[in-house]
């Protein structure tokens, strides 16, 4: 959703850029070449002026003069009425007579002046180069507002997916925040309400256990006492007393069926743990552990389809105190692995640094400090965590298929 969020403000401000350039372009080209020709008649006019003057006084138009007049800028042609041609000036070409303007003299003779194309192009190119430096700019500023909205909008959703993640898991304890946008509060309430009914069923199953077994139990222990107060008395036929001994062992198995009943269903509400697709999970332990500015350092190789009855959120703070062991106290890339060996999964984590510890199975009472929480989870789902005999520092996560006691 956040990428298609950029690309739609990005493509919506670079189609309106787009639009305003090509218009501010032809604007501004039209513009200078408009003041270039409206420059060119007003020096024709002022050159004009200056040859009438020179002629009537009597002196020669040479090129030196006309160089004068020309200032460097434009190129001037002047042909006496006798058809002798002076030129001075700026050197023009064939091409640049689009910028020409020619004058007839008082005494006779014409007065021509050409400014050169290439100095108007120059300052349309300069000013389309303006137009192209801003529109970058726009875009540029359109790409960064987009990129910080469309994460101030996906963050709501993020969260909500990390809740829903842990509902997934049979979590009952996550929080549910409030949000300003309309649709991601929506969702929230609906999360919310979700896990109060859960949380009531919950509590219903729990009573109707508690009272299933005092209801069923209580009945059964009674009519067990007074068929064996039967089965005692004097004056019972024999034929009447064997069939009471075969009503107490009825009672004995019904009783020893409902106790089991009862008993495997606690135990299946207390420790059942669903299979958990652990790929996902080592891949969210990674980006959870691994910053922005350092993802490039880490290389998570995951297979796929590996399910482990495991508690999931333990198993993903393991991973993401491996991971971050390795990045903060070894070097160079880190590498993650997931493999399925049959029996068992393993998990690598491994830095390019120096193995820092002896290779050994690492213990509550014999690790560093950092990583004291994952051993004693590890631990507490029956993995084993070991340090490799390797030349390089490298951690090895063996997983087991479902935790311990697990039905």
């Amino acid at each position: 959703m956040r990428e298609r969020l950029v690309a739609a403000l990005v493509g919506t401000v670079l189609v309106a850029v787009t639009a305003m350039a090509v218009v501010r372009a032809y604007t501004f080209a039209g513009e200078i070449q408009r003041q270039a020709r409206t420059g060119l008649d007003r020096s024709a006019a002022m050159a004009t002026v200056a040859v009438d003057e020179r002629v009537a006084s009597g002196r020669t138009v040479t090129a030196d003069f006309l160089d004068t007049l020309a200032d460097g800028s434009v190129a001037i042609t002047y042909r006496s009425p006798a058809g002798e041609q002076v030129t001075g000036g700026a050197t023009v070409r064939p091409s640049d007579e689009e910028y020409a303007a020619t004058r007839a003299l008082a005494p006779g003779g014409t007065l021509t002046l050409v400014r050169p194309s290439a100095d108007v192009h120059d300052q349309i190119s300069a000013a389309l180069l303006r137009i192209v430096v801003l529109a970058l700019v726009l875009v540029a500023l359109a790409v960064l507002a987009g990129w910080w909205l469309s994460r101030q909008l996906a963050r709501p959703f993020q969260e909500l997916a990390v809740v829903a993640r842990g509902l997934a898991r049979g979590r009952t304890d996550v929080h549910v925040p409030h949000y300003s946008v309309a649709e991601a509060e929506a969702i929230g309430t609906a999360l919310r309400d979700g896990l109060a009914r859960l949380d009531g069923l919950l509590d219903r199953e729990r009573e109707f256990a508690v009272s299933a077994s005092h209801e069923l139990r209580s009945p059964i222990t009674a009519l067990r006492l007074q068929v064996e107060g039967l089965g005692l008395h004097p004056d019972l036929p024999e034929d009447a007393r064997a069939d009471a001994d075969d009503l107490l062992r009825g009672l004995d198995r019904l009783s020893a069926a409902v106790r089991d009943v009862l008993d495997v269903a606690r135990i299946h509400r207390a420790t059942e743990v669903p299979a958990v697709e652990a790929g996902s999970l080592v891949a969210d332990a990674v980006r959870r552990a691994t910053p922005r500015r350092a993802r490039r350092r880490v290389e998570a190789r995951v297979a796929d389809n590996v399910l482990l009855r495991l508690p999931a959120d333990a198993l993903t703070d393991v991973v993401t105190a491996l991971v971050t062991d390795s990045l903060h106290r070894g070097s160079g890339s880190v590498l993650v692995e997931l493999a399925d060996r049959g029996s068992h999964a393993e998990l690598v984590v491994a830095d390019e640094g120096a193995r820092r510890c002896a290779p050994d199975v690492l213990r509550a009472d014999a690790h560093p400090a950092e990583l004291a929480p994952a051993v004693a989870a590890a631990a507490a789902f029956g993995a084993r965590l070991v340090v490799a005999d390797e030349p390089t520092h490298r951690y090895r996560l063996l997983l087991p298929r479902s935790a311990p006691d697990s039905p």
